[in-house]
């Protein structure tokens, strides 16, 4: 074989990792906007938290997809950065990290119902009464719908938030919760 036909070689034997890697989903990026509110009664939650939520997620997807038909699924990896902003009480934000495992199902291309459980911890110097410690855990469950259009994606979604700080300290009062938010596919990354 001529030096000149090396590149050839080299080209075929790559092909099927080639197609391995178009086949991949790539990660993408999504800013969340909302709100969310506590419900005294549920659970050991007994104050009312109103707060304002941005969400900054990475969304890191599977290359296989699971079942057939309606239930086709992937599995994603969910990586948020949240920043809750407390309305009422009006104290100091909250920034956390969450980790959440998504399936969204593969209805059609335009649209995609998904479901995702997760958790994670906040900071926080927020007062709220019946709370202490400045970090608390978090898990969370919710579900949504991605609406796509072409490379333009819009989400809804709703959730359950819990917020405690794992009994580490007294009083230990949750705040469960629920949150709504509308989400975008950041273009640029």
């Amino acid at each position: 074989m001529s030096p000149n036909h090396h590149w050839l070689l080299a080209l075929f034997l790559s092909l099927p990792s080639i197609t391995a890697t178009a086949a991949q989903p790539k990660p993408t990026w999504h800013l969340l906007m909302g709100a969310g509110s506590s419900h005294i009664g549920w659970g050991a939650t007994y104050e009312h938290v109103t707060t304002r939520d941005l969400i900054l997620r990475r969304e890191i997807a599977e290359n296989r997809l699971r079942g057939k038909g309606l239930y086709q699924s992937r599995r994603t990896i969910l990586i948020e950065i949240p920043l809750h902003i407390l309305v009422k009480p009006h104290e100091p934000p909250m920034l956390g990290l969450t980790v959440n495992s998504s399936w969204t199902f593969n209805l059609n291309g335009q649209i995609q119902p998904y479901l995702f459980a997760g958790g994670g911890g906040l900071y926080t110097q927020a007062q709220i009464p019946g709370t202490s410690s400045e970090i608390k855990g978090v898990y969370q469950a919710g579900g949504g719908l991605h609406f796509n259009q072409g490379e333009a994606q819009i989400s809804l979604e709703v959730r359950y938030h819990h917020l405690s700080n794992g009994s580490v300290r007294q009083p230990n009062d949750s705040l469960n919760s629920t949150k709504f938010l509308v989400g975008i596919k950041l273009p640029f990354f």
